[in-house]
């Protein structure tokens, strides 16, 4: 072989060796790829699997974050485990004593039991037995409901000489004409929006009971109720909410049916309430179409104070318009670090085990609130020296162990624990504010517990018939939800209001909120 030839051979095969050296380069890159998506992926899954299947609370195990493959993580986190639960927070659980007594407020009635007339004689002397006393116990008796007619029977006069005949008037009902009185419609209410029973199967209930309800008439009654008592009600409620200096807020999806069988849509329950340590805790859902920016800027106007809400954007554009002061949620901050735990991805509880002695040490203040009787003052002292002791220690820590994560090489922004590490960071602010502000809890879970209300009854009408009914089911909620926190019956309330309505100037209606209906009757 010539020299010419054998140069155009190792030219050649060089050529092709850095062809090769590219090829096997670019795949390379691309399985690389391909496993941080099947990463991802499966992660996804797992969040998926874990939402159908998995549990839903957010509570860990005490030992759960000290299971680790690495060494290293295990010693860095499980001393902090084992010392997070403050000495006050921890309680001493009894043994049970045998079955719970009933509640003495409910109504009794005795059964007098005794002995036959032939029994009452000693059997060994033959003497007649005297009493002694007497044994007592109890045992629940069910009434089912049922419908009672109330037939009024009014009395006619009329003059000797037929000048005029006068008649009893008939008590006024919630509508002219009448067939049920308020305590149906507050039932009806009440098994709808506190219960989560559809109409349809109220049908049935009534129609087992001998009365033929059908579900139009129930759904004209349900209105009814919105027009007379809840937009009134909910009207003062919502001015009163925005004369409160801190509020929480949040979202949650529902269906709604589009009319004339176009198919359905997704609308939204907006929730506000004020903070539950208030003297008034109030309850308000608005049902919107979007989850845009109009929900926040259509409920506050130019309220200004402290906003409790997640991360949303939809809460930006008010925030600054109106120079709110924003406080975050660690529960959604927990909640993402419980995810990307639950993924298999174990150096999430590097993070998560400081964020759940923030919550030990806010449980901890709470009970040594309740158990030294602190009034709110002092329990608002009691938070500011603790949380400037413990927990801005903590949020610096927490958020130190957050960027050692974020500058590995193995955090992939779009896996769970990226996702984390990215809303924890971009939070950073919000997640602060509790420090500057002892008011304020760590957490938005108060108005989570107000919406999860409402998906456990999607779970049952599973979509609203229309706009008009997403409204007044809304509004009807935060009647139900109002007097929850108020404390009283939603029913009994219901049905004392609707016969109130009549001799309430529109001036006095506050004193039918729920909570100036429980106050009257203390």
């Amino acid at each position: 072989m010539q020299a010419t030839d054998l140069g155009l051979t190792i030219a050649t095969l060089l050529e092709r060796m850095n062809a090769l050296e590219s090829v096997n380069a670019k795949v390379t890159e691309r399985k690389v790829a391909l496993e941080i998506e099947n990463k991802i992926l499966r992660e996804e899954l797992a969040v998926l699997k874990q939402g159908l299947f998995g549990r839903r609370s957010e509570r860990l195990e005490p030992g759960q974050l000290g299971l680790f493959v690495n060494g290293e993580l295990q010693q860095a986190v499980a001393p902090q485990v084992a010392d997070s639960a403050p000495a006050a927070e921890r309680k001493s659980v009894e043994p049970g004593h045998g079955r719970a007594r009933f509640a003495p407020d409910l109504p009794r009635k005795t059964i007098e039991l005794d002995l036959p007339e032939a029994e009452r004689k000693c059997p060994c002397c033959g003497k007649t037995m005297y009493v002694i006393g007497e044994d007592i116990s109890e045992r629940g008796h069910m009434i089912p409901a049922r419908i009672v007619v109330h037939r009024y029977a009014r009395k006619k006069y009329a003059c000797p000489d037929g000048h005029t005949i006068k008649t009893a008037a008939v008590p006024e009902g919630v509508i002219d004409g009448a067939k049920y009185e308020a305590s149906v419609y507050a039932h009806v209410v009440s098994a709808k929006y506190a219960d989560h029973l559809p109409l349809h199967r109220l049908e049935g209930i009534f129609k087992r009971h001998g009365v033929h309800l059908p579900k139009q008439t129930m759904w004209d009654m349900l209105q009814r109720v919105d027009e007379l008592l809840a937009q009134p009600v909910l009207k003062q409620m919502r001015a009163e909410l925005l004369e409160e200096p801190v509020l929480h807020s949040d979202e949650t999806p529902v269906q709604m049916r589009l009319e004339e069988g176009r198919g359905s849509r997704t609308g939204y329950a907006w929730g506000w309430r004020n903070l539950r340590a208030a003297e008034r805790s109030k309850v308000l859902i608005e049902f919107k179409l979007d989850r845009g920016r109009a929900g926040p800027l259509d409920f506050l106007g130019d309220w200004s104070g402290t906003l409790i809400t997640d991360g949303y954007s939809g809460f930006n554009e008010v925030v600054e318009n109106n120079s709110i002061v924003r406080a975050g949620c660690w529960a959604h901050a927990r909640r993402k670090f419980k995810q990307a735990l639950d993924t298999g991805t174990t150096k999430a509880a590097y993070v998560l085990a400081p964020i759940q002695r923030l919550f030990r040490i806010e449980r901890a203040i709470k009970l040594r609130g309740e158990k030294s009787k602190l009034n709110s003052d002092e329990l608002i002292a009691l938070r500011r020296r603790v949380r400037a002791r413990h927990s801005a220690k903590l949020v610096r820590e927490i958020y130190a162990r957050a960027n050692e994560l974020s500058l590995e090489r193995s955090t992939l922004p779009k896996c769970q624990l990226g996702k984390a590490l990215v809303y924890l960071d971009r939070q950073r602010g919000p997640l602060s504010t509790f420090l500057d502000d002892p008011r304020i809890p760590i957490h938005n879970n108060d108005e989570e517990r107000d919406l999860r209300h409402i998906a456990i009854g999607r779970n049952n009408w599973q979509i609203f018939a229309s706009q008009r009914g997403g409204e007044v089911a809304c509004r009807l909620y935060s009647l139900i939800l109002s007097c929850k926190q108020a404390g009283v019956d939603a029913e009994v309330y219901i049905e004392d209001a609707l016969g109130r309505l009549s001799t309430t100037r529109a001036a006095d209606i506050a004193s039918l909120t729920p909570w100036a209906w429980a106050a009257a009757r203390k």
